[in-house]
């Protein structure tokens, strides 16, 4: 898959605006892990991006760029959002690189549940 990543963004409304103007490095990503964070935890994450957290810093070895060219990045999301962040630290201890997948407006948990309440016809 490919994506569009931008470097040092303060926060996710900055780097959405950035995205929605084409600027950024386009990029092959792998996604290594899924992160859920609450709503407690999610909100001050994508306002702050810069800031040292310890759920980027203990993960920091599963975020690197392959011989290749990939990029191997964790996904950050939260139940309650309708956006994922997808980030590489590049050895930081915060969201260096940063990218974001838009739901639409739908939540996360029925796109990427497999539970069987949200059977779709």
């Amino acid at each position: 898959m490919k994506a569009i990543f931008l470097c040092d963004v303060p926060n996710a409304r900055l780097l959405r605006n950035h995205l929605d103007k084409d600027k950024g490095l386009a990029v092959e990503y792998v996604i290594e892990g899924v992160i859920y964070l609450s709503k407690r935890y999610f909100i001050p994450f994508r306002e702050h991006l810069m800031k040292a957290t310890p759920f980027v810093s203990c993960h920091k070895e599963d975020m690197f760029i392959d011989e290749q060219g990939v990029w191997h990045v964790l996904m950050f999301c939260c139940l309650q959002s309708d956006i994922i962040l997808l980030v590489n630290s590049n050895g930081e201890d915060y969201a260096k690189y940063c990218s974001i997948i838009s739901n639409g407006g739908e939540k996360v948990e029925p796109r990427f549940t497999t539970s069987q309440r949200y059977i779709r016809k």
